[in-house]
């Protein structure tokens, strides 16, 4: 007999090892030395080789212009920087300066300080104006829209702030041109300068849109920033699993709002607009329609002015005496004195005085004809004995209105001449200041020192001649009033006013459409951020109807603890809480959006993402394209089938159905735990798939090494499934194929490359996987009946696997089969499923919801972990899982010894040497009763094929034979 070749090591057969390695050479000669754990990495670089390779006569896509790119990213940047947060928050600033920076300014600042508040404006000008500019630059829906127009208008209203800019006003809206103006009350010019000043500050109001859009885009920030939802805190209730009510934090894939919508954007820039036209219109309308309160009775100054100016000149055409007109004119002073208005307080109390006003008289004079305004002032002196007089009557004075007293020095003033020359408006004045002594700070010598809206100036309607032969106008006493006191508290009110309606705009407007955000803006805004991401990844939709029903089941959790609250709590619901009724449309819509997104995922799976985010990219359009072009990817592809389909379809009838979606669930679950996903169901037959793309090598070995582990797996919980053990029970199952059926499975394992698409017409699609190598996974898996195992893996995945797993895999053969033009090497996963008893499943929980949620929470934590840990896959058939362990048990290192020479033999042609060994190893299980499996099923297959031949090696035998005619036999049988 021919020696018996015995490898080197007989645990790890050293022929199993060198055709492993060899493995790469069988398809391309320069691939031979490649190493094994660098071969994934090889595969994708040649698909991406050949993806790149530019296609003859095919000419090269254009690039976009480099001005256009230039273009698009200078917007881009423009934008980013305009809506920085240190940009907002800087215009922010000068913004809240341009609405208070002018009544700042009248409220703690003097004439000479303007300059400095001057150059603050033309600052907040040039800033404001360039913001705009860059706004029309980045923002493609800025330029001449509804808040283009209102910053520019806001800009523009800047420049009444200006100090000049507002003289101007008052200039010209205060005088009339011509004799008419000499003989014109000065009140009227008063009330025209009032006007125009609150016309100005309510057309500065325009400013606080500014306010508005940062408040309402730092609302929009924080809604991207953190999700709409809150989460439902956690609660001691009756719920059947507390590790349904975690605290772990939800992933949000809807519910986060990433920007604002377009319906929302729309919504909100005609709130914003109805809102500002209407708050703004009131307030710049209703002033103008008031009556103005000073027409309604004569003032006491205008009625003074008029009675000083005919005293003065009956004094000087002798009809009167001096004392009457010095008396006069004191009382004018002592009743609009103006350190008593200063002072804080009358001299008496309970009674009336200046400090009751907010405006005194500081500066007295003439005007008119320049000749004659010498003569006249000198004319108009008070003598110092009538001034103190008066000054010491007014010290005991004890009336209903109280005069007051003047200091010292302002008595000299008065008594001596009035030569103070001063020019206001136009005009030349001769008289005396009472604040330009020294005595007040800070000296204000003319009117002019003051700014035209701290001035209101009195003239008598009576004139008196001038000099002979001059040809000026006409003489007239001038009354210059201090309304400091009055515009600070106008300015302090402005401020308030200011802030009230910013509360107003920028608060109350917010929520001026909150129903309508409410009820059907968020909700709607909900449905499109789900539709997006749907459209992104289509399997998320399982993760948000997951979400939605632990939403709904914590709301009734939390609706059964507060109906056993107590009264207190249950008054306040009914009186402050609004009670659920019936669901909204919106809600309903928004349900149905996550149902089909879950149909979406469970019906196309993996393979059809591509044709829904296609398909739902092009929102313009309701037109479907199904059949779009596939896409090459690698993978290792699964097939597995159902044992005696048939007979049990024509047993069970109807109830074929339940028994497909048992064993279903049980593959669609260990699969998805082991990183794969199931593309296609077909009764019988199940297509699997273990994406690689994507995996470092390390990880392409461990996906390579789970899709073994999870056939494996799957074959131990269907044979210890006591449902699937009722089957075994069956009367019409145990007379077609006899008593020791029982439910199982085979698998076929193969890598290579596969076509990712839609497969069908216009009528009807499937998303599948549409290669030679997914004929080569069906033919393995129709092998493993010729064969007698459950599992066959081809050497394409096991080299993808580590040496220590690859170990535990025991090599068949060598063939030729459909789908491959090169032999492959097929392994077998030994595993005697007949070690299993059947587990009861039987549980105290009713399986519900919470229990479906909660089981399938089990699922993606295990899932994480089989990828995360750091345990091995030999590990887990060695140790961990020990229905593997116990599979694997009847299989020793020595039968293993036995087969590895066996198999050495029979691929060299020592058909003889190996039919001694096979028959050896085809009853060595079962003749030390270490399985009730009988028979080993890969030595009786040798054993058959080497025995039509009379167990001598055919001529030019290579160790490779032709497997297409027996496994089309066996399917077809």
């Amino acid at each position: 007999a021919p020696a018996i070749k015995i490898p080197s090591d007989p645990l790890r057969s050293q022929p199993v090892m060198a055709q492993m390695s060899a493995w790469s050479g069988s398809d391309k000669a320069d691939q031979t030395s490649t190493p094994t754990s660098s071969r994934a990495a090889v595969r994708r670089r040649a698909l991406r080789s050949d993806c790149d390779t530019p296609i003859a006569g095919r000419a090269r896509p254009r690039r976009s212009m480099p001005w256009a790119q230039l273009k698009r990213r200078t917007a881009a940047f423009i934008e980013r920087c305009v809506e920085s947060k240190p940009f907002v928050i800087f215009g922010i600033m000068l913004t809240v300066w341009a609405l208070c920076g002018d009544d700042i300014r009248l409220l703690c600042t003097h004439k000479t300080d303007d300059v400095y508040f001057d150059a603050a404006v033309i600052f907040c000008i040039f800033f404001f104006s360039v913001e705009v500019i860059l706004s029309c630059l980045g923002k493609s829906d800025y330029f001449m829209s509804f808040f283009f127009g209102l910053d520019v208008i806001s800009t523009i209203t800047l420049f009444l702030d200006l100090t000049w800019v507002a003289d101007l006003l008052m200039q010209s809206g205060g005088e009339e041109g011509g004799a008419e103006a000499d003989k014109a009350r000065s009140s009227k010019t008063a009330r025209a300068g009032a006007r125009i000043g609150r016309v100005v500050r309510v057309i500065r109001l325009f400013r606080i849109v500014k306010l508005f859009k940062a408040a309402q885009n730092s609302r929009w920030t924080a809604r991207r920033s953190k999700g709409k939802l809150s989460r439902v805190p956690r609660r001691n209730s009756d719920c059947d699993d507390p590790a349904m009510w975690d605290d772990e934090p939800e992933e949000q894939h809807a519910d986060v709002q990433t920007r604002e919508s377009m319906v929302g954007k729309e919504l909100s820039t005609l709130t914003t607009q109805r809102t500002i036209l209407l708050v703004l219109g009131m307030l710049f309308v209703l002033p103008l329609l008031s009556t103005d309160g000073v027409t309604t009775t004569l003032a006491g100054a205008e009625y003074g002015a008029d009675e000083v100016q005919q005293t003065f000149e009956q004094m000087l055409s002798g009809r009167g005496n001096r004392s009457d007109y010095e008396s006069t004119v004191l009382k004018y002073m002592y009743y609009h004195n103006w350190f008593v208005g200063a002072s804080g307080g009358c001299p008496r109390v309970n009674s009336g005085c200046a400090f009751s006003k907010y405006s005194q008289v500081f500066w007295i004079g003439v005007t008119g004809d320049e000749d004659s305004l010498p003569f006249y002032a000198t004319q108009a002196k008070l003598s110092a004995e009538t001034v103190q007089n008066w000054n010491t009557a007014a010290t005991v004075q004890d009336d209903m209105y109280n005069y007051g007293t003047m200091p010292d020095g302002v008595l000299s003033a008065l008594s001596s001449g009035w030569d103070v020359e001063c020019e206001s408006r136009g005009r030349l004045f001769r008289g005396v200041s009472l604040l330009g002594l020294g005595h007040v700070d800070p000296v204000i010598e003319c009117p002019g020192n003051l700014r035209r809206l701290e001035i209101e100036h009195f003239s008598a309607r009576a004139t008196m001649p001038t000099m002979p032969n001059s040809t000026g106008s006409m003489i007239t006493f001038a009354f210059f009033f201090d309304l400091r006191p009055y515009n600070q508290e106008e300015a302090f009110r402005n401020i308030l006013k200011t802030v009230f309606v910013c509360i107003v705009l920028c608060v109350a407007s917010l929520n001026f459409s909150k129903d309508a955000h409410a009820l059907v803006l968020s909700p709607v805004e909900q449905m499109i951020t789900k539709v997006e991401a749907i459209r992104d990844d289509p399997l998320v939709a399982l993760k948000m109807s997951e979400d939605e029903l632990k939403r709904e089941e914590l709301l009734k959790v939390q609706a059964q603890e507060t109906k056993r609250s107590g009264w207190g709590q249950s008054l306040w619901r009914r009186l402050f809480q609004t009670e659920k009724g019936e669901l909204m449309e919106t809600v309903i819509l928004e349900k149905t959006i996550i149902k089909l997104g879950s149909l979406l995922a469970l019906g196309f799976g993996q393979a059809g993402v591509n044709i829904v985010r296609n398909n739902m990219s092009g929102g313009s359009s309701a037109h479907v394209d199904a059949m779009i072009e596939g896409s090459r990817v690698d993978c290792i592809i699964g097939s597995a089938r159902i044992r005696n389909f048939s007979t049990a379809t024509e047993v069970l009838q109807g109830k074929v159905m339940t028994f497909v979606n048992q064993v279903a669930e049980i593959v669609h679950g260990i699969v998805d735990q082991y990183g794969g996903s199931v593309n296609r169901n077909s009764g019988e037959t199940f297509l699997v798939v273990w994406r690689d793309e994507g995996h470092k090598d390390a990880e392409v070995t461990k996906l390579a090494e789970m899709s073994v582990v999870a056939f494996a797996r799957v074959t131990a919980a269907v044979h210890s499934s006591d449902i699937l053990c009722e089957y075994r029970s069956h009367p019409g199952l145990l007379q077609r194929l006899g008593r020791s059926y029982r439910v199982h499975l085979s698998f076929g394992l193969h890598h290579g490359w596969a076509i990712e698409g839609a497969v069908g017409s216009e009528f009807k699609i499937d998303a599948s996987y549409v290669s030679p190598n997914v004929s080569i996974a069906a033919s393995l898996e129709h092998a493993t009946k010729l064969y007698g195992v459950g599992i066959l893996v081809s050497s394409a995945v096991v080299a993808l696997c580590g040496q220590d797993f690859a170990a535990h895999l025991r090599l068949l053969d060598k063939v030729l089969i459909r789908g491959s033009n090169t032999p492959l090497e097929i392994f077998c996963f030994d595993l005697d499923y007949t070690q299993l008893k059947v587990v009861s499943s039987n549980t105290s929980h009713p399986w519900n919801n919470q229990q479906r949620r909660l089981a399938k929470k089990l699922f993606d934590l295990y899932k994480k972990h089989k990828w995360t840990s750091s345990r091995t896959m030999c590990e887990v058939i060695e140790e961990t899982v020990p229905e593997l362990v116990r599979m694997r048990h009847p299989y020793t290192i020595e039968f293993a010894q036995y087969w590895n020479m066996g198999y050495r033999n029979y691929a060299d042609g020592e058909w003889q040497v190996a039919r001694r060994l096979f028959t050896f190893t085809r009853t060595m299980l079962s003749a030390k009763d270490k399985s009730q499996l009988g028979e080993d099923g890969p030595s009786d297959a040798l054993l058959r094929y080497m025995r039509a031949y009379d167990f001598v090696a055919p001529t030019g035998w290579q160790g490779v034979r032709d497997l297409d005619v027996e496994v089309d036999s066996l399917a077809l049988g």
